[in-house]
């Protein structure tokens, strides 16, 4: 009589979905990994990489009559690029984030990682992921090619596997900071 869910099933890391009995439909929502952030030097510029972008969303409405189980695939965030503090070379992109999947019903891919600095180059939009084949799909937030000062520092790892939910950040502090609920963020601002 009452409204609601009669079962609710989190998976943070990949396994395999089990129909519960008397469970008929379904509404699925995945998201992919968080992109990485982008490594910064220091040395004549001091210069930060960019954050990471989200992951993809896709929603589903699914009728699950005929269907036992399903294989959850769950997106990885994307490693942070290295700093550097070596004239400006040296330091890497961060690495995009892994495509999460419910079967082969929908799928959403992950964010893109973080440029690395590039002293006097505007660095380009991280592209978010992707949701594909949902009833709706939506692309996750972008990161900012803002280019800002900042010493020697890694870009950290995008989010835990299949989250999302917001832009890399730049802090103040030596290094990064994890994206929350996003992607990883770009070498910290003094």
């Amino acid at each position: 009589a009452g409204g609601g869910f009669d079962s609710i099933q989190v998976f943070t890391s990949s396994g395999t979905w089990n129909r519960p009995s008397g469970i008929t439909k379904i509404i699925v929502e995945i998201k992919g990994g968080g992109g990485g952030g982008g490594g910064a030097y220091t040395d004549a510029a001091n210069l930060s990489g960019t954050g990471g972008a989200e992951g993809g969303t896709a929603i589903e409405f699914l009728d699950v009559s005929s269907t036992a189980s399903a294989t959850v695939t769950v997106g990885a965030g994307g490693a942070g690029g290295g700093g550097s503090n070596n004239a400006g070379s040296g330091m890497t992109v961060g690495a995009n984030g892994g495509t999460t999947s419910f079967g082969s019903f929908c799928t959403a891919t992950g964010g893109v990682g973080g440029s690395k600095a590039a002293n006097g180059t505007d660095l380009t939009v991280a592209l978010g992921g992707l949701g594909a084949n949902g009833d709706l799909n939506l692309r996750g937030a972008c990161s900012i090619p803002k280019q800002t000062f900042a010493p020697n520092a890694a870009g950290l790892s995008g989010s835990g596997a299949g989250q999302g939910g917001g832009n890399g950040v730049i802090v103040t502090g030596a290094t990064g900071v994890a994206g929350v609920n996003g992607g990883g963020g770009g070498g910290g601002q003094y």
